[in-house]
Order: C-alpha cells, then sequence, then structure tokens
C-alpha cells in the first residue's frame, strides 16, 4: 500500500502540473526513488501507468532511477554504503540502520532517502 500512496500523490503532482502548463499530454515523467525509501520501482511503474489511464498522462514513458544509499558513521567516519535486508519486515517497519564497520547507530544519512519528480515532458 506504501507503493500505491506514493504513486497516487506523485500521478496528482505530475497532473496538477500539466495542467497549470496547459499541456495536451505528458510524452514521459523522470523519478528519482532512493533505496531507503523502501519503494518498488516496479511497482511505482505500475501504479502510475493505472492511474495515469483516461488522463494526459496515459501512455507517458516513466523512467525511475533509483538512487542507493550513502551513510557518514558519526562515531568511526565510515563514509560509504549501507545494505538492507530484502525482508517483507522491513516493509512494514523502518529498519534501524547500523554502520557496517563500528556497529553504530550515530549515522548521517547522505543520500537515498529521495523520492523526487526529476524531470516532466509534456506537449503543448
Amino acid at each position: 500500500m506504501h507503493d500505491l500512496s506514493v504513486s497516487q500523490a506523485i500521478a496528482r503532482t505530475v497532473l496538477k502540473q500539466a495542467k497549470e502548463k496547459r499541456a495536451k499530454k505528458i510524452l514521459s515523467l523522470n523519478l528519482e526513488l532512493g533505496e531507503l525509501t523502501l519503494l518498488n520501482p516496479e511497482q511505482i511503474h505500475f501504479w502510475l501507468k493505472e492511474l495515469f489511464k483516461d488522463t494526459p498522462g496515459q501512455g507517458a514513458k516513466i523512467y525511475i532511477k533509483k538512487i542507493f544509499s550513502r551513510i557518514k558513521c558519526k562515531e568511526c567516519e565510515y563514509e560509504g554504503s549501507v545494505s538492507l535486508r530484502d525482508d517483507p519486515f522491513y516493509h512494514v517497519y523502518f529498519p534501524l540502520l547500523r554502520c557496517p564497520r563500528c556497529n553504530s547507530t550515530s549515522l548521517e544519512i547522505k543520500t537515498g532517502r529521495e523520492c523526487l519528480i526529476r524531470r516532466i515532458k509534456v506537449s503543448i
């Protein structure tokens, strides 16, 4: 359900922007999804295609770029990625991130939380 509600918000935003620009058709949409959002790019793509049916977004090409996580540990100064287990439990409860070097939870998340509409291409 997380993927559906986020897809609905994306679709509303894109359709609103297209309407404000008086666009006849949405040609393409570029999204960036951070891995720490736990959003499934395939599900987002599926739901957007469904939500765009019978709208100016129908048939739009949807491009999704996955943004990998990068953290900085405040304890040992480690900078790099952090891995998440692919477990349905983590889709319900946000995982507790730990430094892979020292196991600290005192982290600064540099990237991986993005959910961005980077570009909307329309025809007017």
